[in-house]
Order: C-alpha cells, then sequence, then structure tokens
C-alpha cells in the first residue's frame, strides 16, 4: 500500500525536526525484521516510533508537548495508531486515505500477514482502529484526508472511523477530495494538500504549547 507519491510534511527550514524512521515490519530487511507483524498489525510499528521519538527527546532536540505525525495508506494507519496507542507521544496526526479495519482491506495483502479473520478474530480486532478511538487523547488534533475515487482504501475506511470518532467524542478535521483517488494527482490539488497539511500542524502543534 506503499503510495508513489505522498504528502510531505513541514520541513526542517520551517523550524521542525522531522523523523524518518523504518520500523519493525519495514520491507527488504529479512523475515526477521518483518515478523513481529504476523497476525498482529500496529502495535511492534507503534512502538518503534514512539521510541524513536523519546530518543530525540531525550537527547534534548525535540519538544516532547508538540509532536506530530503524518502518514499515507498504511502510514495513515500507523498515524492513528500513534495518537491512539501512544497518546503520551504524539499529540497531532495527518492521516491520508488510512485502513481503518481490516477485514474491509484487499484480501489478497490483508490475508497474507493476518491469516483469515475466523482463524485470527482476536488479531482482526486488536488491529483495528476502530477498537482503539477511545484511547486517543482528549486535546488531540486530528486531520482525516481521502479521496472519494479511492480504488485502493475505500472511503468506507475513513467514514467508520469517523462514526466512532463520533461515538467516543474525539474532535476531527476531515479534507475530502471528490475527483481523487488513492493520492491526489492534479497539480491543483496536491498544492492545495500541502499548504493544508502545513497549515494543521502550524496551527495543531502550536495549540498543544498553549
Amino acid at each position: 500500500m506503499r503510495a508513489r507519491h505522498v504528502p510531505r510534511p513541514p520541513r526542517a527550514q520551517e523550524g521542525y525536526v522531522v523523523l524518518r524512521l523504518d520500523g519493525r515490519g519495514s520491507a527488504r530487511r529479512g523475515k526477521a525484521f518483518e515478523l513481529p507483524l504476523y497476525r498482529n498489525m500496529g502495535e511492534a510499528e507503534v512502538e518503534d516510533q514512539a521510541d524513536g521519538v523519546r530518543h530525540l527527546i531525550a537527547q534534548g532536540l525535540v519538544d516532547a508537548s508538540r509532536v506530530g505525525v503524518i502518514g499515507w495508506s498504511y502510514g495513515g494507519y500507523l498515524a492513528l495508531l500513534c495518537l491512539a496507542r501512544a497518546p503520551d507521544v504524539f499529540h497531532a496526526a495527518v492521516a491520508g486515505a488510512p485502513v481503518t479495519h481490516w477485514e474491509g482491506y484487499d484480501t489478497h495483502y490483508t490475508e497474507r500477514y493476518m491469516g483469515l479473520p475466523r482463524e485470527n478474530p482476536a488479531g482482526y480486532t486488536r488491529s483495528s482502529v476502530l477498537t482503539h478511538t477511545d484511547s486517543i487523547a482528549d486535546s488531540a488534533r486530528l486531520l482525516l484526508v481521502h479521496g472519494l475515487l479511492d480504488e485502493n482504501v475505500h472511503f468506507r475506511h475513513t467514514a467508520r472511523l469517523i462514526d466512532e470518532l463520533i461515538k467516543s467524542r474525539k474532535r476531527y478535521e476531515l479534507l475530502i477530495f471528490p475527483n481523487e483517488r488513492h493520492t491526489p494527482r492534479r497539480h491543483s490539488d496536491r498544492v492545495f494538500l500541502e499548504e493544508r497539511i502545513f497549515d494543521f500542524f502550524q496551527s495543531a502543534l502550536a495549540a498543544v504549547a498553549r
């Protein structure tokens, strides 16, 4: 699910420390490195991202109260789980085209890692973002982005997440691209998306500091 083009986060010259960390599960590092994800997605990956941020905090490089995360597709899934499973570390997230429940995604991809739903029901529940919305901090800021024509991660993933966020009384912002697919391709949409992401983090992380 790695998109060919993904939005860029705010950059270092704009005052941000930017961390890109390939945690457990990342490709091309061998079976042992990928194995922690087997039948249990969204746990080891979040732990590694959180540990990476904590390392920067310990080095005095990062304000611990102003940490955001951005991801697209599987990265959007992880961005959501970072808010939910490490709310002490992550305070704002942009989640683009996120998978929110694995029983609703492509079976060829999902069952390779998760097995069949009937054989691993606990794993599917544990790995779903929908299971963890209550754990998102009330102060967290969240921007959801999705194209309504997305043929990879269907919009129903975001729709179901919004329903759970409402039940949990968690705030969110929504950016929809009516004529885009898995990632925005039109130049005007790309520019608007980049500007919107930057404005969101400027507002969200400044608000945390107050």
